[in-house]
């Protein structure tokens, strides 16, 4: 079942259970909403970040990096203070469910977030399109072409080997050389005394680069189902994503989970839910792969 073929007057949880029940795969894409419900604020939404602090896009820049690091580095700093206090919410943990379940033959989540409540919900199949609060990166010392392990991905993926994982890292380091940093506080700010050094986020602005390696490979590969879950449509790559999907299949359904706005421009499935409502329900179905 796909979203136009939907019958008038059927109920849009039990079409978004038999959409999933029959799908081959799904990509997941998350946005802020999702996390909202575990005590972080959204930036577009309803008291978001950007109505708060309307200068917080300015200053999340490569220019604002430059001209008052310590403005920039002490934001993630209360950022992270938040986040590290943060749980994962039901819907967090539903998708890693069906994650560890293999509820499908093919399966990714593809996060606009930065908290890792994914990966802490146990879910280990997570692209984050936006980079993360807990990585630092700075640039690689040579040209990645230069590089040895870059020629050995290179003629992994002629051969056919290790596609996937090779795409995944490569999305992850976005031709930097990228490291984990949990420290809750920053010992001083800046946290580091190298300038060369910045927090391993998507500054606005900036391209995106690598980072989209491993999702673009999955979505060509056929999405199967899309569950688009607390994404604002202000956010263009949400757009982009989805039309990708439906020029690699068009068949596929796109099902959207947000109580607040019906971001979604394409052709879909609209649950005015909060995520963990409609993936509880949805999980409580009890469907299975056909």
């Amino acid at each position: 079942m796909s979203a136009s073929t939907i019958h008038p007057g059927q109920d849009p949880l039990h079409a978004a259970g038999e959409i999933l029940a029959t799908s081959p795969g799904l990509l997941v894409i998350t946005g802020a909403g999702i996390s909202v419900e575990s005590g972080l604020p959204s930036y577009r939404g309803p008291d978001g970040v950007y109505e708060a602090n309307p200068t917080l896009p300015d200053l999340l820049t490569e220019e604002g990096l430059a001209r008052d690091p310590d403005a920039l580095w002490g934001y993630l700093n209360e950022f992270r203070k938040r986040a590290a206090e943060a749980e994962p919410c039901p819907a967090h943990r539903v998708l890693a469910r069906w994650e560890q379940e293999a509820r499908f033959p093919r399966f990714l989540i593809a996060t606009q977030n930065i908290d890792g409540l994914h990966q802490a919900a146990g879910s280990d199949r997570v692209t984050e399109l936006h980079g993360s609060l807990w990585r630092m990166a700075r640039p690689q010392a040579e040209d990645f072409t230069d590089d040895p392990e870059f020629s050995r991905d290179a003629e992994d993926l002629l051969a056919g080997r290790d596609r996937e994982e090779i795409l995944r890292r490569w999305s992850l380091e976005n031709r930097r050389t990228v490291w984990e940093d949990r420290s809750v506080p920053f010992a001083q700010i800046p946290p580091y005394r190298d300038e060369a050094i910045r927090p391993d986020i998507l500054l606005f602005g900036e391209a995106y680069g690598d980072r989209l390696l491993w999702v673009e490979d999955f979505i060509e590969r056929g999405p199967g189902a899309i569950l688009v879950i607390g994404c604002s449509g202000q956010v263009g790559i949400l757009d982009r994503l989805l039309r990708a999907c439906r020029n690699a299949m068009p068949s596929c359904a796109i099902i959207h989970i947000n109580a607040y706005e019906d971001a979604v421009g394409l052709p879909h499935l609209h649950l005015a839910m909060t995520a963990s409502e409609a993936l509880g329900a949805l999980d409580g179905m009890r469907w299975q792969p056909s």
